[in-house]
């Protein structure tokens, strides 16, 4: 078997950096789509959302009789948000993880739709709101140095 150098490992041209508390919640806040990963019948299920930050958490609508509707309320599920440049070789993800909940309150899901600017990209009606409570939030920059 022969190895092939593509010119990573010692010497490489790429760094990365992580990234602390404060650029992740400023990067979240810029973005606005997301993909929310949790467990569903027994598999991870990945699925694109539109989201807002408020107040510390992280909020989607979709469909009350959608797959995440049923997945949630769920521990340990998790929101991961990216922005690529091929041109320059560069980007960053942010990793937010926590537990899902479905929003109960109505003043609440009444204030997330006034924030919403953006419709889910699924067709139906998208009235269910699931919050993000935050455990963990990650985040990594690379580029080329």
């Amino acid at each position: 078997m022969s190895t092939v150098d593509y010119g990573y490992g010692p010497g490489a041209r790429h760094q990365d950096v992580e990234l602390d508390e404060e650029k992740c919640w400023a990067l979240l806040g810029s973005s606005g789509i997301g993909r929310f990963a949790s467990l569903h019948e027994g598999c991870i299920s990945v699925f694109p959302v539109h989201y807002v930050v408020l107040r510390g958490g992280v909020y989607f609508r979709t469909s009350r009789a959608g797959a995440i509707a049923s997945a949630v309320p769920q521990e340990k599920i998790a929101l991961q948000i990216d922005s690529a440049s091929r041109d320059v070789q560069a980007g960053w993800s942010v990793l937010v993880s926590g537990d899902a909940r479905p929003v109960e309150d109505e003043a609440l899901a009444t204030e997330l739709f006034g924030l919403s600017a953006s419709e889910p990209w699924a067709g139906g009606v998208r009235d269910f709101y699931v919050g993000i409570v935050p455990s963990g939030l990650t985040g990594r920059q690379v580029f080329l140095g």
